[in-house]
């Protein structure tokens, strides 16, 4: 359990100052493609917080524990509409079709959020898993055909900006943006809707975590096909950032299993878990350093070597 919120936070917070960047490195002309992306971050971010939060819940947090389910279904609706801003804002019909994704997201919010007993009847706090009792009624179905709705609608505007786009560049990016937000998609809606209809959510963090691929799909047209204008500034540290939290997270799914083999299926404590994280975070920010370190080194090896030649 540990491990999977370090892994939620780290991947959040690359989810968070992905869009951060995007947004304040933009061009004017992509400023508000730009913005749309930063609110998808935004919405996803607190979408991964308050999955963690429900995650490690103890049953003392029973009281305040509801405000944390009602935001993780409520900014998840939010995420989708804002992404949809991204891919379709420049068009007349993405215009349209994200205001009226929007609306309809806002008034399913404002049911769950004035009558959460409208979307589901009890919280279970445990020390075997949390879960949550739905409600089958108009607001559970209501939200249900939200995503059944939008997630088609946003795969479909990159493959139709796909088939009309002349450049070469463009078409690339929007397939690769589709097929990155399509694999997150399939994973969010087998884990985070239709296993918690089965009364299984062991696996609900598997839904955050695979958000990473469509921000991994982003940061790539950005840097492949040029998606958006962003300065080579604002791409370095973008490209960075990205480099780091995907090092770390690798890092720590190897540590944990290579830890679980070793002491026969148990799993690190939460202080091995951080000092572990810190540690690499530490070494690979030192990367560069120790880059430029060794080369000095060389040079001073080298230039030694030859003088003695020249001797």
């Amino acid at each position: 359990m540990q491990l999977i919120v370090i892994l939620l936070a780290t991947v959040s917070i690359l989810t968070f100052l992905s869009g951060a960047i995007v947004f304040f490195g933009a061009s004017k002309g992509d400023r508000v493609r730009s913005a749309w992306y930063f609110a998808a971050a935004i919405f996803a971010t607190a979408w991964m917080a308050s999955i963690a939060t429900f995650m490690v819940a103890t049953p003392d947090r029973a009281n305040v524990i509801g405000w944390h389910v009602n935001w993780t279904f409520i900014s998840a609706i939010f995420l989708d509409a804002a992404f949809l801003g991204y891919g379709a804002w420049q068009k007349k019909y993405g215009k349209i079709a994200t205001l009226l994704f929007l609306f309809l997201g806002l008034m399913v919010s404002l049911a769950i959020a004035f009558n959460p007993s409208s979307l589901y009847s009890d919280v279970i706090l445990s020390n075997t898993g949390n879960s949550v009792t739905m409600r089958m009624g108009p607001v559970y179905f209501s939200y249900i055909a939200f995503f059944g709705a939008i997630v088609p609608v946003i795969i479909s505007v990159f493959f139709h900006q796909f088939l009309k786009s002349r450049s070469k560049r463009k078409r690339g990016g929007d397939i690769v943006t589709m097929i990155s937000f399509a694999v997150s998609s399939t994973i969010v809606l087998i884990v985070n809707l239709i296993l918690p209809l089965l009364n299984n959510w062991t696996l609900i963090w598997l839904g955050p975590l695979a958000l990473a691929v469509t921000i991994l799909g982003v940061y790539y047209t950005i840097l492949r096909y040029r998606m958006l204008n962003l300065s080579s500034i604002w791409l370095r540290i973008f490209s960075y950032i990205v480099v780091i939290a995907s090092i770390a997270i690798v890092y720590m799914i190897i540590f944990s299993m290579i830890f679980a083999a070793l002491f026969r299926g148990s799993t690190p404590s939460t202080e091995v878990i951080v000092l572990n994280f810190i540690m690499i975070l530490i070494f690979i920010t030192l990367i560069p350093a120790l880059n430029t370190l060794m080369t000095h080194i060389r040079s001073l090896i080298m230039g030694q070597d030859s003088n003695k030649e020249q001797k």
